[in-house]
């Protein structure tokens, strides 16, 4: 068996198609993550008063001196010192940012606007739901962020899911594990990093499919099949053996594409910033108990059982399909599903269901693991409530060993007829 998958991996490996794919993912990997590192911004004042703008690692560098005195656990004491020093420019200059002075903005608002931001997302008007003017956050008050923050998410939830009073009681019990005070280091929670990896990952998903495609079908259209069934173990030994190469070849090529993405874009922002609490990098009354880093990761698990999923899925297909190319169109059209139902689609619980429940639902351009994470999404399962991150990765792993299973079964059947 490992011989015949050793040969198998050598000749699919060998294929120009296949070095072009695996090639062509890597590089866009590397330029997606230089590019996420080139998009960082730092504004300043120059000596002759005229603002000045960096890019890259010199925005990276600037920005992560200027938010320096931020860094570590976001203490009561911390935002209340952050509200002081806004009240006092406040009071000078009034609320309207283009009636302070560049050099005071500069100097005393922009280092801290990320913190005022986040801390007026939990004041709003009940009436209107709109977040406060932060001139109306005292000091003392916005010292008490973290109590209001619980508030405001109870509140959040209850008129979203007023329907679903189990969903509330799920989201506030995972929010009990969030750890307070919030840890922050600016760079990868401050960047485009996660919505990058996700796309990083759809891509892959997209180039893999067009590898795995062809892997039964070509030898059905070429007729190398009627050869190899003879053999001895041409059969279903054969399929198994198909099946393990083909998922072990592109995982392998997921494997250093997205290896490749997550050194250069963590390198460019530091690694300590994978500490900064989730809350702090997307909505501060979000009720995932996780960091930056940890997000990262389960969005890396996740879309590798998505992207085994669909490959899995592509490789049943090949297996029904005579030509490689109507395996290629119909794979393809199942990636993009998803992603189309996400842009089309109604909002109701079958559609949502079925887009998180194909093989490809945990990635894409509206789609992925990531931004239902990030979100507040719950759907409706008989007398309760699953929030929608579980439902991704279940399927994709109950999809990979039925697709499998799938796929031998088929190829054994074909070789029959």
């Amino acid at each position: 068996m490992k011989r015949m998958i050793v040969l198998e991996l050598k000749r699919v490996a060998k294929t120009r198609s296949t070095w072009m794919l695996a090639a062509g993912g890597l590089l866009l990997s590397v330029i997606m993550a230089f590019l996420v590192i080139s998009f960082a911004r730092h504004y300043t004042l120059g000596e002759n008063g005229t603002e000045v703008r960096l890019t890259g690692r010199e925005a990276i560098q600037a920005n992560q001196e200027k938010l320096k005195p931020l860094e570590g656990p976001l203490t009561p004491e911390k935002i209340r010192a952050v509200f002081i020093a806004y009240h006092e420019v406040y009071e000078t200059y009034g609320a309207k940012i283009e009636d302070i002075p560049k050099e005071v903005y500069y100097q005393k608002i922009s280092p801290i606007y990320a913190i005022l931001n986040g801390v007026r997302e939990v004041y709003v008007d009940k009436s209107t739901g709109i977040p406060v003017p932060l001139y109306e956050i005292s000091p003392e008050e916005a010292a008490n962020f973290y109590e209001q923050r619980t508030v405001r998410l109870a509140d959040y939830l209850s008129k979203e899911y007023k329907d679903a009073p189990d969903a509330v009681e799920k989201a506030l019990a995972i929010n009990e594990q969030v750890k307070a005070p919030f840890y922050y280091v600016y760079g990868v929670g401050d960047s485009d990093t996660s919505e990058y990896l996700t796309l990083c990952i759809f891509l892959l998903v997209l180039l893999c499919t067009v590898i795995a495609a062809p892997i039964f079908s070509a030898d059905y259209q070429s007729g190398a099949d009627d050869i190899l069934r003879c053999a001895k173990h041409g059969r279903r030994r054969l399929a198994v053996v198909k099946l393990l190469s083909a998922a072990l070849l592109t995982t392998v090529i997921f494997a250093v594409c997205v290896a490749a993405f997550i050194l250069i874009s963590y390198a460019g922002f530091g690694w300590d910033s994978l500490k900064t609490t989730l809350q702090l990098a997307f909505s501060a009354i979000s009720f995932v108990p996780l960091t930056v880093g940890e997000a990262n990761t389960l969005v890396v698990f996740s879309g590798l059982l998505t992207f085994l999923a669909t490959v899995c899925f592509t490789l049943f297909l090949s297996t029904k399909c005579k030509n490689p190319l109507t395996t290629l169109g119909l794979a393809l059209g199942a990636c993009l599903l998803p992603t189309i139902l996400s842009f089309a689609g109604s909002g109701a619980n079958i559609e949502n269901w079925l887009r998180l429940c194909l093989p490809s639902g945990g990635v894409g351009l509206r789609n992925s693991f990531f931004f239902e994470l990030t979100e507040f999404n719950f759907l409706p399962l008989g007398p309760t409530s699953v929030w929608t991150p579980y439902i991704i990765p279940v399927a994709a792993g109950i999809e990979i060993i039925l697709f499998f299973i799938l796929a031998i079964r088929a190829y054994s059947r074909h070789e029959a007829s």
